[in-house]
């Protein structure tokens, strides 16, 4: 999530020169609410509170009834989506094969009427249907680069990396980054013009809604088996993945690096509000006055334990599906990355328990920093494999 945030919430690094030079100036909050007229959801629900994460797993076990409870309120916080999809009108742009045989295909298909998502696809050699995995890329604007090898960190270059493994990838540029950003509109600026056309929703839906559009495109290549589709991310593409598979229920597996942070424990919600545009309606319950965009990571704020909801409400509706979460308990930018991962993983493994799916969710903490360390790779990956070979 960029800019990154030291413990006491200063900018470093290139994105650091990236505030100096915007200054968010295109994105805020206060213009999502001059755009959307939305005002704080009237939500009171088992969480709300709370300082500590709610138990999931209901007394009696009628767990249908509390996941239709939860996903009532996922979905008031993400938005509302479009009514329909088009068709993806899917086009081949540039193909070529790489030196370990895997061909790459440049492509484009319709996330929604007349707006494309530019991607690559890479297809190991092999004969009949193989399991896919989506690569969603963390926050940079090398984006659909990154996954693939082209540009970036090498580490994270999970799209070729899976792709030697015998894995169909897919990496596409997400809403904001890579060929669909504009760079005179800063970071988030993008986000204006999206709140203008769909005021109901959120930057987090269209991410969601875009990582469902490329399991769509990959259940209609022949080479790929459509019951084995994972999803795996760094960061952005980490909470990417989480709720892809919350609202896509076709995502069979999901592995997800860092990223994650309950708003109970990283002291409030601004960085899904204010920072970014992903999450607007949780800026209602930021009241501190000192919270702002250099000072926000691991800052509490009481408002905190009035949110209806909190981010184990979102990896619930995952359950029973596999998922495995890596956090880093030094992380620069989620300094509670690793204490909210093990107490959301605690509310989690009782409803897993409850539906039979014990082993499914599965956990590493690492030291070294927010990042996809060697260990992580293999863990992941072979997590993957588990569950979609």
């Amino acid at each position: 999530m960029t800019p990154p945030f030291t413990r006491r919430g200063l900018l470093q690094g290139s994105a650091g020169a990236l505030f100096q030079r915007s200054g968010y100036a295109a994105w805020s909050w206060e213009r999502w609410r001059e755009i959307t007229g939305e005002t704080k959801p009237e939500l009171t629900t088992f969480q709300s509170g709370r300082a500590q994460l709610s138990p999931l797993w209901p007394e009696g076990g009628a767990w249908r009834e509390r996941r239709e409870e939860i996903r009532q309120v996922v979905e008031t916080f993400v938005g509302q989506p479009p009514a329909s999809e088009p068709p993806l009108e899917a086009r081949i742009e540039d193909e070529v094969t790489l030196d370990v045989g895997i061909v790459r295909r440049r492509v484009r298909y319709q996330s929604e009427p007349g707006e494309f998502i530019p991607a690559f696809v890479f297809q190991p050699r092999g004969d009949g249907p193989m399991p896919a995995v989506l690569c969603p890329h963390q926050t940079t604007q090398a984006g659909k680069k990154e996954p693939a090898g082209i540009e970036g960190n090498p580490r994270l270059a999970m799209a070729l990396a899976l792709a030697k493994r015998g894995y169909v990838t897919l990496s596409y540029d997400a809403a904001c980054f890579g060929e669909r950003h504009d760079p005179d509109s800063g970071h988030y600026g993008d986000a204006i013009p999206f709140y203008r056309k769909h005021p109901r929703w959120s930057m987090m839906g269209k991410m969601a809604w875009d990582l469902s559009r490329g399991v769509t495109y990959l259940r209609e290549q022949r080479f790929v088996r459509p019951d084995r589709i994972g999803s795996i991310g760094h960061s952005h593409g980490a909470y990417t993945t989480w709720f892809g598979m919350a609202l896509d229920e076709r995502i069979a597996a999901g592995v997800a690096s860092c990223g994650f942070d309950t708003f109970r424990h990283d002291g409030n919600p601004y960085r899904w509000s204010h920072a970014t545009a992903l999450l607007p309606r949780l800026g209602f319950y930021v009241s501190s006055p000192h919270i702002n965009v250099r000072n926000y990571s691991g800052v509490p704020d009481s408002a905190s334990i009035t949110i209806p909801l909190d981010m184990h409400w979102v990896l619930a509706l995952i359950a029973p599906r596999p998922l495995m979460l890596t956090a880093s308990d030094d992380d620069n930018i989620f300094p509670n990355s690793g204490w909210s991962t093990r107490q959301a993983e605690l509310r989690l493994k009782p409803v897993y328990e409850g539906m039979a799916a014990t082993g499914k969710i599965e956990s590493f903490y690492f030291r070294g920093g927010h990042g996809f360390p060697l260990e992580s790779e293999a863990r992941g990956f072979a997590f993957l494999d588990r569950w979609l070979r």
